[in-house]
């Protein structure tokens, strides 16, 4: 820390009771958000309470410091970033106040999607809608007045705020809503009184409004959306001024939002939606006129590459969508009953028909689930533009325009000539009923060199706006992008705004730089700076790379991630980062691992922190599930970046004990499994427990898998290790033992043994194999993985080159050879183990596809649960043996999906993260100590533990109970029996 972030620690320890962080390390994790732009702030305050941020903003008064209020950095004008005191409200406020009949009262961080979950109860919701609702804050809507695609029939967050608690520059606290001026003055009160302030605030502002009443009717127009400058143009009603409509969309710059009062609304009692599909762009948004006639609550429009991701990206939508397809619109249309519906439905399809005789409906529904599938097209593959490769990528710059939807036909032709005279293409998404547009012109990433010709295509593209009556923003906000431009759309009205800003913050310390800025370039300044291979090179010494970056390289991975903060979600349909889930840190996104590498080869960041104890709590806050890269718009590689970052630490601090002794489990294996008898007791006796956590970090409540008396190589030595196996015969396909199979459970090796053999197939399981060092990997320690790597590449490239296939029971195995080892290791028969490496459940699948698997199934009585683990679904190969389980008559399959079990391997088992983990997995136990359970069944042996550990119920893994139906492995019933062992587990 600075002299000066010391003496503000200083100042405010003991009085500020939230978190102060002035680290390097998290300060770059605040210094962006999912815009263009980078700001390194002061400091980030987290605070607990409204006590707090009042405390904050009278120090930060009186030693002129600017704050800069945020929610969940997620939008796209640089509006949360700044150089001062960072304001995170989503970290602690984000409580769910009180709800009323029609109204709810809630702190600035409370997500969109989790307060609608609670209103749900009460069959109303929020109605705004923007499209990261899932992670967005009431605070950051507040912020920039968002809306969504249904904003033509329920309108903005403005039209639904009645009223707010602010914090002002000075720090006093004001509730504010419909403010009489009528209210006699306070003449006795002292100057520092809230109702003296009040009254001064509200009848200053009056005059203003009186004053300039016909500038604001001529300069901002009744728009359907703008939330460009501040609305001053409804503020007056008779005798009252609503204050409330003025803070909304002031992006943090006139007060700051402790908590606010909200219209609710009825849930809509029917909902139908369809998509049609048109030959040309132009033809669709010929019909958009015609569609708004009929009052449909939403009409989007969407462009060919946009389909193009769609079909790509969902099977669903490549079937509803035909390749020939250049343009769509989604409209939806609500009604009190289904027929009235229907009927407003048919009434939308009938004109783009009148307007479009070949346009193509599809997937017309009434059915709710099918109609927020439907809306998933927007919501999911807008941010896929960002997968795009190339030298130029779909940028956030002039993507926020709204005009009279009536003009939208020959905007669009005006615009189009702008971008080809600039020779520029961009993708195009609109609200087309409310005239909302939203380009994403394809740039090279932004940069001061380019900062000319980004601001000529700016200003040339707002002129034709400005021609049609429109504004540059819509609903994201003017932040660093838009408001050295806001001059041009509003002329002599933007003194009225200074007047504004200078009567709510005379010394221009709320998020200063936004809205009201006197630097006619702010919107080509701040850009994130650009991964430079040079910026790695510096110091190469202190912290070299510790894995292998080829292709991409790491310069290429960092810039992937734009930080638009989908992997902030805590939705429970999604599984995206489960310790985020657990605590809303930003340092616990995903997206924070990005931005500390990022900063690191951007030279930002002194190289020398990833040794730091901060950057092994950002890494500590990873347990490597991998589901970021599954559901992360554009698959940034998030856990590579952590055992990179892990990696970085270790390599300069070493390991733990209790990392160095988990990562070595299948080194104490061999130990265990001799001595079988007396380690089985010993795991299962509460006085070795304790010590086993005392010196080693295992948790004592933690039950643990018995030791198989006779490892499954051993039991295999000479029978199927054989290398007659593999030159006499059919080629074999190859058995990968990993430390589960091998120690704790052979079974599983000789059920997928049988499985085989009942198909004919050869099995060879090769001898010099060892583990498949994901333990390590995992902990950091790649020295070590990758000298088991090394092993068996040995062992098993040479099988691999000869096209034999190797199968795994794990999938985290999968995950490790396929993925991990190409970072661990450049080898010259790499290519050909990630080629052959497969899961034993997709080995089967293919079976059944090539009407190669035996379905002489013996009838199973059995109800069983079953868990999809994190690695299957990061392999992104469905669940093949479920689908093979539910071919067994007799077998009742139930699929929980209840998110990531939360064991992770050695994490699970540490006492350090032991109530995390049950946190993390608890939805998961509690369905598996329902009584209509008989067996939970998965193919990870950690999710197993997890299953088992608050239940007597048995989790088994799907290839016995397949072993079982073919007749084969008839003990595997006695693993079926309750186990009621109290600290280990039968495998």
């Amino acid at each position: 820390m600075d002299d000066l972030q010391q003496r503000i620690a200083e100042d405010l320890s003991g009085v500020f009771e939230g978190e102060l962080r002035f680290d390097e390390i998290t300060r770059q994790a605040y210094a962006t958000d999912a815009s263009v732009y980078h700001l390194l702030p002061l400091g980030v305050a987290c605070p607990r309470h409204e006590q707090d941020v009042v405390t904050l903003t009278r120090y930060a008064a009186e030693n002129y410091l600017p704050l800069i209020p945020r929610g969940a950095g997620t939008g796209l004008a640089g509006g949360a970033i700044g150089h001062g005191l960072v304001i995170d409200f989503s970290r602690h406020m984000h409580a769910i106040e009180s709800i009323d009949e029609s109204t709810v009262r809630v702190q600035p961080g409370v997500v969109r999607e989790q307060l609608n979950r609670r209103l749900r109860e009460y069959g109303r919701y929020f109605a705004p809608d923007p499209s990261n609702s899932r992670v967005t804050t009431i605070g950051g809507m507040i912020g920039v007045d968002a809306a969504g695609s249904h904003a033509v029939r329920v309108g903005s967050t403005r039209d639904h705020v009645q009223q707010m608690r602010l914090v002002l520059a000075s720090g006093t606290l004001l509730d504010v809503g419909m403010e009489p001026l009528r209210q006699p003055f306070p003449q006795n009160a002292p100057e520092d009184d809230p109702e003296r302030i009040r009254h001064h605030l509200v009848h200053r502002l009056a005059h203003l409004l009186q004053s300039h009443a016909e500038l604001i009717q001529t300069r901002q127009p009744p728009l359907l959306r703008n939330c460009a400058g501040y609305h001053v143009r409804t503020l007056l009603q008779r005798d009252e001024v609503n204050l409330p409509r003025l803070i909304v969309g002031s992006e943090g710059t006139l007060a700051i939002c402790t908590s606010a009062t909200l219209h609710t609304s009825p849930l809509p009692a029917n909902r139908g939606a369809v998509l049609l599909l048109f030959g040309t762009l132009e033809a669709a948004i010929r019909s958009v006129q015609g569609i708004t006639e009929q009052q449909p609550s939403a009409c989007d429009l969407l462009d060919r590459r946009l389909l193009s991701l769609a079909r790509e990206a969902d099977e669903r939508f490549a079937q509803l969508i035909p390749a020939s397809a250049e343009a769509a619109l989604l409209v939806e249309q609500t009604g009190y009953s289904q027929r009235q519906t229907k009927d407003r439905l048919q009434s939308c399809i009938a004109q783009a028909r009148e307007s479009d005789s070949s346009v193509l409906v599809a997937g017309e529904t009434y059915r709710p689930e099918e109609v927020d599938l439907l809306w998933s097209l927007p919501y999911r593959i807008v941010p896929l533009l960002t997968s795009l490769g190339g030298a130029t990528r779909p940028t956030p710059i002039v993507e926020d325009l709204a005009i009279p939807p009536e003009c939208l036909r020959d905007f669009l032709v005006k615009a189009q000539r702008v971008f080809q005279k600039h020779w520029v293409t961009a993708s195009l998404y609109a609200h087309a009923s409310s005239g909302q547009i939203h380009f994403r012109p394809f740039l090279r990433w932004p940069s001061t060199a380019d900062g000319a010709a980004i601001e000529g295509l700016a200003r040339e593209l707002y002129e034709v706006v400005f021609a049609f009556g429109g504004t540059i923003s819509g609903e994201h906000g003017d932040g660093l992008s838009r408001t050295s431009f806001l001059r041009s759309q509003y002329g002599p009205l933007y003194s009225v705004f200074k007047q504004i800003k200078d009567l709510f913050d005379p010394h221009n310390l709320l998020n200063p730089g936004k809205i009201i800025s006197d630097d006619p370039h702010l919107t080509i300044k701040h850009f994130r700076p650009q991964p430079s291979a040079a910026a790695l090179s510096v110091e190469p010494q202190i912290v070299p790379l510790q894995m292998v970056w080829d292709s991409p390289t790491l310069q290429e991975a960092v810039s992937r991630c734009n930080g638009c903060g989908v992997c902030r979600t805590q939705s429970r349909h999604e599984r995206m980062c489960p310790f985020f889930h657990l605590d809303p840190a930003e340092e616990a996104s995903p997206r924070a691992k990005a931005n500390l590498l990022r900063g690191v080869v951007t030279g930002s960041v002194d190289p020398r922190e990833l040794s730091s104890e901060q950057a092994r709590l950002v890494a500590d806050t990873c347990f490597n599930c991998r589901q970021c890269v599954v559901e992360c718009p554009a698959q940034v590689d998030i856990p590579a970046f952590v055992q990179e970052i892990r990696a970085g630490y270790v390599d300069a601090n070493g390991l733990s004990r209790t990392d160095w002794a988990l990562s070595r489990a299948h080194s104490f294996g061999r130990l265990g499994t001799a001595f079988a008898p007396l380690a089985n007791w010993a795991l299962n006796n509460s006085g070795v427990r304790w010590l086993l956590e005392r010196f080693i970090g295992i948790a004592r409540q933690r039950r643990l898998p018995q030791f198989a008396r006779r490892t499954f190589l051993n039991s295999v030595r000479h029978t199927l290790s054989d290398r007659r196996r593999i030159t006499e015969g059919k080629k074999p396909v190859v058995l990968f033992v990993d430390h589960f199979v091998n120690f704790h459970d052979p079974e599983l090796g000789f059920a997928l043994v049988a499985v085989l053999e009942h198909h004919g197939i050869n099995v060879y399981v090769p001898q010099e194999q060892t583990a498949s060092g994901m333990a390590m990997l995992t902990a950091g320690d790649l020295e070590a993985a990758r000298e088991l790597a090394q092993i068996n590449l040995r062992t098993l490239g040479e099988l691999a080159r000869e096209g034999m296939t190797i199968l795994c029971t794990e999938p985290t195995s999968v995950v490790c050879l396929k993925q991990d080892y190409p970072r661990l290791l450049a080898h010259p028969d790499m290519e050909s183990l990630v080629a052959q490496v497969t899961e034993a459940g997709a080995f089967l699948e293919q079976l059944r596809q090539r009407d190669e698997l035996k379905t002489d199934f013996i009838p199973l009585d059995l109800r069983a649960a079953y868990h999809t683990p994190c690695h299957l679904r990061s392999l992104q190969q469905g669940t093949p043996l479920a689908n093979l389980l539910e071919l067994i008559p007799g077998l009742d399959l139930q699929r929980i999906e209840k998110g990531c079990s939360g064991m992770a391997g050695a994490f699970g088992l540490t006492a350090h993260n032991f109530d995390a983990s049950l946190q993390i997995g608890a939805a998961l136990m509690a369905e598996m100590q329902r009584p209509d359970l008989q067996i939970g069944t998965t193919e990870c042996s950690g999710c197993k533990l997890q299953m088992e550990q608050q239940t007597t119920t048995p989790t088994l893994h799907p290839l016995k109970l397949l072993a079982l139906a073919y007749g084969y492995l008839p003990e595997i019933r006695q693993r079926m029996l309750p186990n009621r062992r109290m600290l280990t587990v039968r495998s």
